[in-house]
């Protein structure tokens, strides 16, 4: 273990590869597969400002008095400009682009919105635009007239507080699923390097003749790829984290939003969870790698578990909060645990049930493997 450990660390290069490498890639991939889809879906990389029509003198003190609401870009217009977008066609090509339009009716006080409703990422930008100014606007013109106590213009643990519950609840749908992607991605170039390619070299063979027992080698490189990979996802973990609070403009199209915010005990839960994944990982890849000889069909292999993770990754996207039965699938299990966790949801037994179905599965994998290559001793 030892070994293989400062064979890494030896080598800035591929400690590097290890830890910074994936969490930064993930990190930019996070950033721009929204922008990607916004183009996609408008024929913008950005997003398109919100056009506002009849706007009253209180609605535009409003935008200019209260925080939060310059997430959103505006263009007023008046009631002409308005009909002349109308009538030559340029609202419905504006429409499709992903502007939102705000039109207030001052014959019957009804605020008409505007958006493309074949793109999800123009209906969801534009209910977040109703519930964040629109409705919140709509309260204050109730206030108007009796007294309202003025809070503190910054207050610390009101804005953490606020922003946590939905902060959390969103990143909920995204950071469990990528960190155990991520995990895996590390232990399958680990242990692609540590036994497939040594004994692709024939370096593995020259290894056992050494005066150690191949058990005892075998385990020695599985605890060091563990030790890295569990280092490895705890700065990813970090990069993540530190990612929400540097989006503080709250955009829509961030997968992470901004004020994340976890309890030491919440944090505790998950770096128990990552270890033990990745034990889980490293078991099923050299298992795999032990049972293939061919070094293209290892990798061919070993690379399958991957199609299924990004399916869960997408899964998570959609899904809510996740079901009992989650928690007893190897890999999906933790997290499921992770995501309860961020939701606040989380029970002891979730993690119990976790632990046995990845440290249970691993050591039968293991003990097989052991008995099919004879390492007894």
């Amino acid at each position: 273990m030892r070994w293989e450990l400062s064979r890494i660390f030896t080598n800035w290069r591929r400690a590097v590869a290890v830890f910074i490498i994936p969490a930064a890639v993930m990190m930019v991939a996070l950033y721009i597969f929204p922008y990607l889809i916004n183009y996609m879906a408008t024929g913008s990389l950005g997003e398109k400002p919100i056009k506002v029509a009849n706007a009253p003198d209180s609605f535009i003190e409003y935008l200019e008095e209260t925080e939060g609401t310059t997430v959103y870009s505006y263009i007023f217009m008046d009631d002409e400009e308005f009909r002349e977008e109308w009538k030559s066609g340029r609202f419905r090509d504006e429409i499709k682009a992903g502007t939102i339009y705000t039109f207030f009716s001052k014959d019957d006080d009804i605020v008409y919105i505007n958006c493309n409703a074949n793109s999800a990422i123009s209906i969801n930008r534009a209910e977040s635009y109703i519930e964040v100014v629109i409705d919140n606007y709509n309260a204050s013109l109730k206030e108007q007239g009796s007294i309202v106590y003025e809070i503190d213009s910054f207050n610390p643990v009101i804005k953490l507080l606020d922003h946590r519950t939905a902060a959390n609840a969103g990143s909920a749908r995204v950071i469990p699923a990528v960190l155990v992607l991520l995990i895996y991605y590390c232990v399958y170039s680990l242990t692609t390097d540590m036994f497939a390619s040594e004994r692709d070299r024939g370096f593995y063979d020259k290894l056992l003749m050494a005066p150690v027992s191949p058990r005892s080698i075998v385990l020695g490189k599985i605890l060091a790829c563990t030790a890295l990979v569990s280092v490895a996802s705890y700065v990813t973990f970090l990069f993540l984290f530190l990612s929400s609070w540097v989006n503080r403009s709250n955009s829509s199209t961030s997968l992470i939003p901004f004020g994340l915010f976890l309890l030491p005990r919440q944090i505790l839960v998950i770096a128990i969870v990552i270890p033990v994944t990745v034990f889980l990982c490293a078991s099923i890849c050299v298992r795999i790698i032990f049972r293939i000889r061919r070094m293209k069909d290892v990798i061919l292999n070993l690379q399958m578990p991957l199609i299924y993770l990004l399916a869960d990754l997408f899964f998570q996207i959609f899904s809510a909060n996740p079901g009992h039965l989650e928690f007893l699938i190897p890999i999906h299990g933790s997290i499921a645990v992770i995501k309860a966790v961020f939701l606040s949801e989380f029970r002891l037994w979730q993690l119990i049930a976790v632990l046995i179905i990845s440290i249970g599965p691993s050591m039968l994998l293991l003990h097989n493997t052991f008995k099919k290559e004879g390492y007894t001793g």
